[in-house]
């Protein structure tokens, strides 16, 4: 039944663009963005149990890394790939210090990571051009972009999927319920930590890259932002960290909200997404995709899949 499912929707969202409704189709590339980090967040979050919030770090490593060596002539898909890397390099050399902290620590040491980034991007205006922002080659970019971010959707779905069923993803889920017991009992800790947030930090990379090609301008808060840094840690959470479909439910109905609600009140948008971490953590610690209703229905259509 979910391969029907998953089939039905992916041919959908294929033909989709052939209907011209250029709104609809910037939705669903802001959804597909929003899906896509927080899937890679989950990579992290959600099977190691980590709450990366500096996860974004990457996402704006990926962007910068992408505009300013495109600027400088490097082909479109070398300078995709740059992006990526820088991210991938990033997230190792952090990572032997940063699996040092466990909880709160790591969370509040990987924001301030976040924080540091947006300073440093500003005050470095020689290279990154600080608060005037880092502009790129214009074009019409609508459709590319929505079947990249498509793929790259695809992608981070088959890549969690094919995790939870390794023994890669064994291993997380053992650092995620007691991680001394899963190092007394062999598992290679810091290795599989790292590796989490390697794949983790490259898709939030390259959907840097991409997003800077697609929106031709991008400064430090749009890519390092406090609201840009707690988004998918806020999507994953409410729709159910851990789970394969629950990041999707939480961007899903976070887009829809800001696209009905939040436009009126811009302002808030930081706030309400601090607010929905507290909320979720305080009285829904499981998602939405935990509650019984939708955990049940979930199951019968074959969209439960959990570490």
């Amino acid at each position: 039944m979910n391969r029907i499912i998953i089939g039905l929707v992916l041919v959908y969202f294929l033909i989709f663009p052939v209907f011209n409704m250029p709104y609809l189709n910037t939705f669903l590339i802001i959804l597909f963005m929003y899906i896509l980090l927080a899937e890679s967040y989950d990579l992290l979050g959600g099977y190691t149990g980590y709450i990366n919030m500096g996860h974004i770090a990457f996402f704006g490593i990926g962007a910068y890394t992408f505009g300013l060596l495109w600027n400088k002539g490097l082909p479109l898909y070398l300078s995709f790939l740059a992006g990526t890397l820088a991210a991938v390099i990033f997230a190792i050399l952090i990572s032997f210090p940063f699996f040092r902290l466990r909880g709160a620590y790591f969370s509040l040491a990987a924001f301030a990571l976040v924080k540091l980034m947006e300073h440093l991007t500003l005050n470095l205006s020689s290279i990154t051009h600080g608060s005037d922002g880092l502009k790129v080659l214009e074009g019409n970019r609508m459709i590319p972009m929505y079947y990249l971010c498509l793929l790259l959707v695809v992608a981070v779905i088959a890549v969690s999927y094919f995790i939870m069923r390794s023994r890669l993803g064994l291993a997380m889920a053992s650092i995620r319920e007691e991680e001394e017991i899963a190092f007394d009992f062999g598992v290679p800790v810091q290795r599989v930590k790292t590796t989490a947030m390697v794949i983790s930090a490259s898709f939030a990379g390259l959907m840097g890259g991409f997003y800077t090609w697609y929106t031709i301008f991008i400064n430090p808060s749009m890519v390092f932002g406090t609201e840009i840094a707690l988004l998918p840690v806020a999507m994953a959470m409410l729709g159910g960290s851990g789970v394969i479909i629950g990041p999707v439910i939480g961007a899903v109905f976070l887009l829809i909200v800001e696209e009905t609600l939040w436009t009126r009140f811009a302002y808030l948008h930081t706030a309400a997404y601090g607010l929905v971490i507290l909320c979720v953590g305080l009285f829904m610690p499981g998602g939405l995709v935990r509650l019984g209703p939708i955990r049940r229905f979930l199951i019968r259509m074959g969209l439960f899949n959990e570490l």
